[in-house]
């Protein structure tokens, strides 16, 4: 037995022991939250609350055995000062990377606009420039719904001829004159229709008895026939619809108008079907038959040959044909 053994009592040795345990338990614990510390301050990252270890659990592992209150006392505060001083400086590094990503993110948003009205208001040639290009500014003013203000300005060649462009007056005077023009027309045209002629015919039953009637130019077939009924007495039974009109082998039918023949200059192989300003015109061209004798003798030549009028033929090159199909020279 030593002579330190002699000098010390037991319970002074056990206590100096305990002592130098906790005050180790103490260094290890302040040593273990300055490493954590170290780690995330240099890593940047903020681990989740149910991985981090709580203050109690750190106390529990590191506090082994006996420990004044006091001291226990002192290392739970320490580990929660350290602790919220972790949070503040986790906390400020995460929002300030997120405020500058958001700043980032915005500035090229804007690059990417500025990229794509620079790529809209490219420079184009004019055609009659002579080489000299349109240009476009844009300027750092803005309206009031935040877009940019454009000014244009365009440089042409005072060399070229532009008497050939109308300005918009001269495409209103066009337009009055047009409109003259038309108005005229129609004055014309009813003029025109109001006009009175002498229509010379022969009333046909196989033979020809001429007759003569006057007519406005604007009055239809069936206004003539109904006047053509007074020459003959076996046409003033019956109605207008008892009567046709034939002129050039031509079945003129009633609602017809000699103002569209004369207007459209209809023709046949001897010549306009109406032309009044030809007083020795042959009046056996203009037939007026009655519809019964027509039904008798639609089989005999001539009217074997009749046919009514269709505005799609050009009857100055159609071929007379009998009804088997041989041709026929007589008109």
């Amino acid at each position: 037995m030593s002579l330190s053994n002699f000098a010390r009592p037991p319970n002074l040795q056990d206590a100096e022991k305990t002592g130098r345990r906790q005050q180790e338990q103490e260094d290890s614990a302040g040593n273990l939250l300055r490493n954590r510390g170290a780690a995330s301050s240099s890593t940047g990252i903020r681990e989740f609350e149910t991985q981090l270890v709580s203050v109690e659990d750190i106390i529990k592992n590191e506090a082994v055995g006996l420990v004044d209150r006091e001291k226990l006392k002192r290392l739970r505060e320490d580990l929660l000062a350290k602790r919220r001083d972790e949070e503040g400086t986790s906390r400020s590094e995460s929002e300030a990377a997120r405020s500058g990503s958001e700043a980032a993110s915005d500035s090229d948003v804007k690059l990417t606009k500025r990229a794509k009205k620079k790529r809209g208001l490219q420079k184009s040639k004019l055609s009659f420039a002579d080489g000299e290009e349109e240009e476009r500014e844009e300027v750092d003013q803005t309206k009031d719904d935040g877009k940019p203000v454009v000014k244009k300005r365009r440089k042409v060649d005072p060399t070229v001829d532009t008497s050939f462009l109308k300005t918009k007056e001269a495409e209103e005077l066009d337009k009055q004159k047009r409109e003259e023009l038309r108005k005229e027309f129609l004055r014309r045209q009813e003029e025109i229709k109001e006009e009175r002629v002498e229509l010379q015919f022969c009333y046909f039953d196989g033979t020809y008895t001429p007759g003569k009637v006057t007519i406005k130019k604007g009055d239809q077939i069936w206004v003539m026939l109904d006047r053509t009924r007074k020459g003959k007495k076996e046409l003033h039974r019956g109605t207008v619809d008892d009567i046709m009109f034939v002129k050039d082998n031509i079945v003129i039918p009633h609602h017809y108008d000699f103002y569209y023949f004369i207007l459209n200059k209809v023709k046949t192989k001897a010549g306009l079907l109406f032309d009044f300003d030809s007083p020795d015109e042959d009046i056996k061209r203009s037939k007026v038959v009655h519809r019964t004798w027509y039904e008798k003798n639609r089989h005999i030549f001539p009217a074997s040959v009749w046919q009514e009028f269709d505005p799609e033929v050009d009857y100055s090159t159609l071929v007379l044909r009998d009804n088997q199909g041989f041709v026929l020279y007589q008109q």
